[in-house]
């Protein structure tokens, strides 16, 4: 394997820290969404390009805009960020990444939808954390699903 120990452990360091950020905006898509946690996921310069809908710029603005849809967007929603793939620099201090979209989600007017997808992002490392500079939904898939959800049964013998 090329490289020192310690290169190879900065490396998986990045990896792991990369794979962090994709779980937390996730989670942060998720509670609500949630502006709080959405800021720290990205730089001041940031960039996220919402498929043919928006382009949102600056990490202020990419928090608030995203936590602001929930008024007209998608007011619940379940994300799967899957399949990630990392293309680290050299350097470890900035790379491309991949990863694959699937969500179920509850509309403003209450209409349940499937998303499907892949996000394509330029992560940094910031020095304290690792951070998108850019973020890009390509949705495949926004499909209605017009059953609905259901709640969740009490017991599992009745769903």
């Amino acid at each position: 394997m090329p490289g020192t120990l310690e290169e190879r452990i900065t490396r998986l360091e990045a990896l792991r820290a990369i794979d962090t950020l994709i779980v937390d905006l996730s989670r942060a898509f998720d509670a609500g969404p949630s502006a709080e946690m959405l800021r720290p996921l990205f730089t001041e310069d940031a960039s996220f390009k919402i498929d043919q809908y928006d382009t949102l710029s600056g990490g202020d603005r990419i928090a608030q805009g995203v936590a602001g849809n929930a008024d007209q967007g998608f007011k619940w929603t379940l994300h799967y960020l899957v399949s990630p793939k990392v293309t680290l620099a050299s350097t470890c201090d900035h790379a491309s990444v991949e990863f694959m979209l699937w969500e179920v989600a509850t509309s403003a007017q209450g209409r349940a939808y499937w998303i499907g997808g892949r996000y394509v992002a330029t992560t940094v490392n910031s020095g304290e954390r690792w951070q998108f500079r850019s973020l890009e939904l390509q949705a495949d898939l926004i499909s209605h699903y017009p059953g609905g959800w259901n709640a969740k049964p009490d017991a599992l013998a009745d769903a």
